[in-house]
């Protein structure tokens, strides 16, 4: 295991001993592997990802961790609407020494913005909000801009209000039109989708 995660884990135990269990579920197997293969598809994708937008990006890690691994990074925003979940991804940050690493606490349908120097967009969380296209409604991304997205089929989840029942569904809600990629993963008692693409 990483030191990092120990020291990470040692901070929660610290900070928030009641919610050490969030940072359990952070870090699950299923959490890793479905931000493996995210990472390992996106560098199918002839593309150096240096300004990144990852929305509802819940804690960050490990997913920010990987996305170093592969790409000089200069800028990445971890935006959510939970304060909770921002200010342990910026605490998490300087375990990994990633000083490009920002956060946001925000609504991300009802804030805009201009972000032109933005070419990756990452929301696996999807399932967790609405569709892409009233997502991003009021801001402004380069027509090069890469959008990867994963949702799943776990409708009996409450706070799931946007599941979808297969790769195919979560494209036509997505809006994109210019598919890199799209794949599904069976995760045993539920499936996992995911679509790469641009508009």
């Amino acid at each position: 295991m990483d030191e990092r995660y120990s020291e990470c884990l040692g901070w929660f135990n610290r900070r928030h001993p009641e919610k050490i269990n969030e940072f359990v579920k952070s870090v699950s197997p299923k959490q890793i592997w479905c931000k493996k293969w995210l990472v390992n598809q996106l560098i199918e994708i002839p593309r150096d990802f240096k300004n990144i937008h990852i929305y509802g990006g819940w804690f960050g890690y490990p997913l920010i961790d990987m996305l170093s691994k592969q790409y000089i990074i200069n800028s990445l925003t971890n935006i959510d609407c939970d304060k909770f979940a921002t200010s342990v991804c910026f605490n998490f940050k300087n375990y990994f020494n990633h000083y490009f690493v920002k956060t946001s606490t925000r609504d991300l349908v009802i804030t805009g913005g201009i972000y032109k120097d933005i070419d990756l967009v990452i929301n696996t969380s999807s399932e967790h909000m609405p569709n892409l296209p009233e997502l991003i409604k009021n801001k402004s991304y380069n027509n090069s801009c890469v959008f990867a997205l994963q949702s799943n089929n776990m409708f009996d989840i409450d706070d799931h209000i946007n599941c979808v029942n297969s790769k195919e569904e979560l494209i036509e809600k997505s809006g994109l039109n210019n598919i890199l990629y799209a794949g599904t993963q069976n995760m045993e008692t539920y499936s996992r989708f995911m679509v790469i693409g641009l508009f």
